[in-house]
C-alpha cells in the first residue's frame, strides 16, 4: 500500500507542470513532462526521511492496561529493537517521454524494504483467561516495481492531458524469518510460508486485476488534479 501511495503521488505530479507559456516556450523539452516527477520523487523521498520512516527505530516501547476489575480485562506489551529501512530509497529505472509518440515511459522501483524485530511480546487477560505470544525475527521485501506508459499530449492552450496508461506491478520477492509464538506453540513456519510464499504467489496470479486496478485508480487520480 505505501508503494502504490508512492507512485501515486509521483503520478499526480504531472499536474503540477507548468502550462501556457512554459509548453510554448519548452515544447519540445521532454522535462515538461519528466522534470515535475524527478522532483516529486526527491520531495517524496525526503518527506518519508522527514517522517521519520526511514530509518525508523524503536529502540523500546512499553503499553499496558488495566480495567479497575483486572481479571476482565488488562494486558501489558512491549517491543524492542525494532528498525525498517528501505523505504525511501525510490529508484528511476528509466522515465522518459517522446513527443513524436506522445508516451511517457516509467519504471520505478523500490530495492529492499526491510523489517527486523528484535522482540515484540505481550500478555493479557481477558475473564480470566490468560494470552500471551511473542516475535522476532525480520522480513525483507525485494524489488517492489512498477513499470508502464502512458499516452499524454502536452498543448500550448490545454497544457498536459493524461489519456490512459499501462501499468505492470512486480514483486520480487519476500523473505521471512520470523519466529512467532502464541500460547506456548510455535507458529513460525506458517507465519513464515505466509509471507514468503503465499502472498507472492497470490500477486502473481492476480497481476492482471492489480494492474487493471492501478491503471484506473491512477488514472483517475492524475485527472482529478489536473482539472481541479
Amino acid at each position: 500500500m505505501k508503494t502504490f501511495i508512492a507512485f501515486a503521488c509521483l503520478i499526480a505530479s504531472i499536474s503540477a507542470v507548468p502550462h501556457d507559456g512554459a509548453v510554448a516556450k519548452d515544447g519540445n523539452n521532454e522535462r515538461i513532462v519528466t522534470g515535475p516527477i524527478v522532483d516529486a520523487i526527491d520531495e517524496l523521498s525526503q518527506s518519508i526521511k522527514d517522517a521519520g520512516l526511514d530509518p525508523f527505530y524503536i529502540k523500546r516501547e512499553d503499553k499496558w492496561f488495566t480495567l479497575p476489575v483486572a481479571s476482565i480485562f488488562n494486558y501489558a506489551a512491549f517491543v524492542e529493537e525494532i528498525l525498517s529501512t528501505g523505504l525511501s530509497d525510490i529508484k528511476v529505472n528509466n522515465l522518459y517521454f517522446s513527443f513524436i509518440t506522445s508516451r511517457l515511459y516509467f519504471d520505478f522501483e523500490l530495492p529492499r524494504v526491510e523489517l527486523a524485530v528484535g522482540i515484540a511480546a505481550g500478555r493479557a487477560i481477558v475473564f480470566s483467561n490468560e494470552f500471551e505470544g511473542k516475535v522476532s525475527g525480520k522480513v525483507v521485501v525485494d524489488k517492489v516495481r512498477i513499470a508502464g506508459t502512458g499516452r499524454v499530449t502536452v498543448g500550448i492552450i490545454s497544457g498536459i492531458t493524461v489519456h490512459s496508461g499501462d501499468v505492470d506491478f512486480t514483486l520480487g520477492g519476500i523473505q521471512s524469518d520470523f519466529e512467532v509464538i502464541i500460547q506456548g506453540r510455535d507458529y513460525s513456519q506458517e507465519v513464515n510460508t505466509f509471507l514468503s510464499s503465499t502472498i507472492p504467489a497470490t500477486i502473481e496470479a492476480h497481476t492482471e486485476e492489480i494492474n487493471e486496478l492501478l491503471e484506473i485508480v491512477l488514472l483517475e487520480h492524475v485527472r482529478d488534479q489536473l482539472y481541479s
